[in-house]
């Protein structure tokens, strides 16, 4: 454990780190090609300094993607990075990170606490997280990811999530039966018109021969994104597929980290990288940020099923960098409630970050009361 340091106006340590596991349903469940969730189950991760000024930030538990359970995410922060961390000054991310990266594996855990301490920094100077990164808030056009159901209520969710909400962007999850997906995705685009951008995630469902087949339907449909589509690690295949299509393929569960974008993007296995705080934090994402501009590729934010702390937070970090397609801060829409100060808005297709220092977010501590499992 670290010795505590005398804390002064320019010298902030740690004095304090919270992992509180919490549960909230959702409205309706989310489904994707290799699972599915009911509930948000997170754990929010809160670092006090030493003149009080609290950051927080949410991990969330994704055990079928990231390994992640809230157990382990509570167990690594509470048993191993908050020990070693109490003491170490606030902005000495490189001290920080030396600590954090000492450990392999539980990213999501990592990445909170430096979400937290860069909300904490911020608030501590009484300005945005954005400033912080050295940019101006601004409306971020987002996407709407469609729930998997049938045919008729997927439609019904866009119509009713456009005509609501304004989006001008819609995200459908596939699957192995990409030619049910191809016969949805051209009703959509019926329903939609050519001003809507649509993109597909296929979540590893293809194989490279599979996905040849379906290229040339979805660029005669104007797919403008195809996430993921083969084994996270078949980089040769979807090297062969980018290479025989107009259309963007864009790493997800191939990019966990700055070291897998490095690895994707030198095969030139592809040509866009969704980018997901809740696994990379700040610290990480800026180094994946830089690689993109480095071998000119666009990258937006994803979603890691990211609720209002992580969409806020991802959102101040968007607003650091160029994004040629829309941000996926919309699926805390499908909570039925947050614990939160206030609710986020997506008008005209945009989200609008909160005023307020940090992500602009605090915690509202009656609603912690009542959703978290740790009490």
């Amino acid at each position: 454990m670290n010795p505590p340091l005398a804390a002064g106006p320019d010298h902030l340590v740690i004095r304090r780190i919270e992992a509180i596991p919490y549960v909230i349903p959702l409205a309706r469940p989310i489904a994707w090609a290799r699972g599915m969730m009911t509930d948000v189950d997170n754990v929010l991760v809160r670092v006090t300094l030493s003149d009080g000024t609290q950051g927080i930030a949410d991990a969330p538990s994704r055990p079928t993607i990231l390994g992640d359970t809230q157990k382990s995410i509570v167990a690594i922060i509470d048993d191993h990075f908050t020990p070693r961390l109490i003491g170490i000054d606030a902005f000495d991310l490189d001290a920080i990170w030396n600590i954090l990266g000492s450990f392999g594996g539980n990213q999501v855990a990592k990445a909170a606490i430096d979400m937290a301490v860069h909300d904490a920094q911020a608030k501590s100077l009484g300005i945005s997280c954005a400033r912080l990164l050295g940019a101006i808030h601004r409306p971020l056009p987002v996407s709407w990811r469609l729930r998997m159901a049938s045919e008729t209520d997927m439609l019904r969710d866009a119509d009713e999530m456009m005509g609501k909400y304004g989006f001008r962007a819609l995200k459908v999850k596939g699957s192995h039966e990409y030619r049910n997906d191809i016969a949805f995705l051209r009703k959509l685009r019926r329903l939609c018109g050519d001003t809507v951008s649509i993109s597909i995630d296929f979540n590893q469902s293809l194989t490279a021969h599979m996905l040849l087949q379906a290229l040339p339907a979805l660029e005669e449909i104007d797919i403008a994104l195809i996430e993921e589509p083969l084994a996270a690690r078949d980089a040769a295949g979807k090297s062969l597929c980018a290479g025989r299509t107009s259309i963007p393929i864009s790493g997800d569960d191939s990019c966990f980290s700055p070291d897998d974008v490095l690895h994707e993007l030198k095969l030139g296995a592809i040509r866009a990288v969704v980018l997901k705080v809740a696994r990379n934090g700040y610290r990480q994402a800026r180094d994946i940020v830089a690689l993109c501009r480095g071998f000119h590729l666009p990258l937006h934010s994803g979603s890691q099923g990211d609720m209002h702390i992580t969409a806020c937070a991802a959102a101040q970090f968007a607003c650091s960098y160029p994004s040629e397609h829309e941000h996926e801060f919309s699926t805390f829409l499908d909570a039925c409630d947050h614990i939160c100060d206030r609710d986020l808005v997506i008008s005209e297709g945009c989200l609008t970050l909160p005023d307020g220092p940090g992500i602009g977010l605090i915690v509202d501590e009656a609603k912690l009361a009542i959703y978290r499992i740790d009490r």
